[in-house]
């Protein structure tokens, strides 16, 4: 019987979870040059130059921020934009990055400003932009407090 329960806890545990390892992550954002409004909330991850470019080039066809270079024979792009927002009072946090089997996953999170804050009222656009080890595992975004 103990035999039973502890083969259910491993297999809860560790196969259907499959074992959540944390990913070491740094934030690049810092590193961003330029205005970026972004016109919708967007989650996407790089893996070469030549995608980052196409992409801001269609989304910012007007000019597009410059974003840092990356060494991506080691590290992996991944942006997180919650989209346009009606004050200065917004951003988006990484909470953690996890490897989980055959995925990554971002968890993040919007930080909406407390009432009696001091904001400026104006149209922006909170984001992140984070480098994860190189991978070929799908990456998820997961919006922690969103439905």
């Amino acid at each position: 019987m103990a035999l039973a329960i502890a083969g259910g806890v491993l297999w809860t545990h560790v196969w259907e979870t499959g074992g959540d390892k944390r990913l070491p992550w740094q934030n690049v954002t810092a590193q961003v040059h330029g205005h970026a409004l972004w016109p919708k909330a967007v989650t996407r991850s790089f893996w070469r130059q030549r995608q980052v470019d196409r992409f801001l080039a269609r989304i910012f066809p007007r000019g597009a921020p410059e974003f840092p270079r990356v060494d991506y024979t080691r590290r992996r792009l991944v942006l997180v934009a919650a989209g346009p927002r009606s004050s200065t009072g917004y951003r988006v946090e990484i909470l953690r990055a996890t490897e989980h089997r055959g995925a990554i996953r971002i968890a993040a999170r919007e930080v909406t400003p407390a009432l009696g804050r001091r904001v400026v009222a104006k149209l922006t656009s909170p984001f992140e932009l984070i480098t994860i080890p190189a991978t070929a595992k799908r990456v998820y975004v997961q919006w922690q407090g969103r439905p």
